[in-house]
């Protein structure tokens, strides 16, 4: 095994401290993703760390921008609402962050290739249906999200 140099153990360090901060602020996020005025500048300075460094961080352990992860997270859960519950999609648009009922179905649809009363129609709160209605956003993003969905609601 080779021994690391100093400069290599303060990287190391860091890798773990910052992955560490990116831990900590997912839960808050998470809570957080109804508020529609959640911004990327709100998570940064949760974060204790400056707007840009924070960010940079953020896409290195994750893979992801801190924007994308936000939009995603919010439009998983609302294609989640939108198979299993009987809520307006207003409602659930409004639950999740999005401004307004367009705005949210102007995402919805880009994601899924569907509209969201379309999804609801084909899904009908079956798991296999929703699996396959969500089968590209699962690819990209599965390690990421959709382990989180089967402890919701």
């Amino acid at each position: 095994m080779a021994t690391l140099n100093p400069d290599q153990k303060m990287e190391t360090a860091r890798g773990k401290i910052m992955g560490a901060v990116i831990q900590d602020i997912l839960p808050w996020i998470e809570a957080n993703l109804s508020d529609e005025s959640i911004r990327i500048r709100n998570v940064t300075e949760r974060s204790g760390y400056g707007h840009w460094h924070f960010q940079r961080v953020f896409r290195k352990q994750t893979g992801i921008n801190l924007a994308t992860y936000i939009r995603i997270r919010r439009i998983v859960r609302a294609a989640f609402s939108v198979a299993f519950s009987e809520k307006e999609i207003i409602d659930i648009a409004i639950e999740n962050g999005f401004s307004s009922q367009q705005n949210f179905s102007r995402t919805f649809k880009y994601y899924f290739k569907v509209s969201p009363t379309t999804f609801r129609k084909n899904c009908s709160g079956r798991e296999g249906i929703f699996r396959t209605l969500t089968k590209d956003i699962q690819h990209e993003f599965d390690w990421l999200f959709f382990e989180k969905l089967n402890h919701q609601n």
